[in-house]
């Protein structure tokens, strides 16, 4: 049976040989308690990422050896499930061919468009008039050797906006909600200014810390020192170039970056410790919960379930007929 995408795999095919092209994005080979080496694979097409298993690695050991970046394969697999979620069992597995057309069909996308997402960063980009806190975003979100990364890589491996202009559609939401917190709550034009800063430069890193698409996963330098950091560092010594970078702003700033995750034990080395920084905090959790959230609804809305399977983030489930 040929599948035209893998969101249209569903529990309806379970137990049936299908057909599918997808790009392979991920190969972890492990070993059974017997000792038998097999591959954990990640399929991915412009709708969905779903989890393969290839058990026969040994007779396809030339074919993954051989392969570069991310390929475009076809496989015929066996629809399974696996706690919930459905799982393919390779049963044969060839590379085609590719071409630039193919490659971006294969490629989520933020449905925004790009136009929207540019106009609405250069909207916020203009509300800041604080020279040196505007040189600071010139500097890095708008300097021409990081601008292309910025508006192109995804925000996040899995967990949320993980499609070509994910960042860009994060840190928007992002300056959105924070925005709207700060006109709602009255502060002053100066906190406004350095919360939208921090909000541009929260996960700004990431360019550094992940692998440009399609390629999924980190970087040696995102796995070692992580976004956080990069992001603080990178700042610091952009505002230390900066002639009279204000101190307070370059700490609350700097703090922000710190301390978006909101806890210790979510990754940030510091609390937020400003109210922009608590505000930062909530609108970037709301941006990644929200889009988590969704994805995840979209991805089994074909199945006859009133709730989806359990969220593994969130830990819940969620009712789905209640967008309808």
């Amino acid at each position: 049976m040929e599948i035209k995408q893998l969101k249209d795999i569903n529990k309806s095919h379970l137990n049936s040989l299908i057909e599918v092209v997808a790009l392979l994005v991920e190969v972890k080979v492990r070993t059974t308690k017997t000792e038998k080496q097999y591959a954990d694979l990640i399929l991915q097409d412009a709708s969905k990422k779903v989890e393969a298993k290839c058990w026969e690695y040994q007779e396809n050991k030339n074919l993954f050896d051989s392969l570069l970046d991310t390929p475009v394969v076809k496989i015929k697999a066996l629809v399974g499930e696996y706690q919930g979620q459905i799982q393919l069992t390779v049963k044969d597995i060839c590379i085609l061919e590719t071409s630039e057309d193919m490659m971006a069909g294969l490629i989520p996308t933020s449905d925004w468009g790009l136009d929207t997402l540019q106009k609405g960063l250069q909207y916020f980009y203009e509300k800041v008039e604080t020279p040196h806190l505007k040189t600071l975003l010139d500097k890095l979100i708008f300097n021409e050797d990081y601008y292309e990364k910025f508006i192109t890589y995804p925000a996040a491996r899995q967990v949320h906006h993980n499609f070509y202009h994910g960042l860009l559609q994060h840190v928007l939401e992002v300056l959105k909600f924070a925005f709207t917190i700060a006109t709602t709550k009255k502060l002053t034009k100066r906190q406004q200014e350095r919360l939208i800063v921090m909000a541009f430069l929260h996960d700004w890193a990431k360019i550094f810390e992940y692998k440009p698409l399609p390629n999924i996963g980190f970087t040696d330098e995102g796995t070692m020192l992580g976004h956080i950091f990069l992001g603080a560092h990178m700042a610091l010594n952009t505002m230390d170039e900066i002639t009279g970078f204000d101190q307070d702003d370059k700490l609350i700033i700097l703090n922000g970056i710190l301390g978006h995750h909101g806890k210790l034990e979510y990754g940030s080395p510091v609390l937020p410790k400003t109210v922009e920084a608590q505000i930062l905090h909530h609108a970037d959790c709301v941006s990644g919960d929200i889009e988590s959230i969704l994805s995840f609804m979209e991805e089994q809305e074909n199945e006859e379930d009133s709730f989806t399977g359990k969220l593994w983030n969130m830990g819940t489930d969620y009712y789905k007929k209640g967008r309808y």
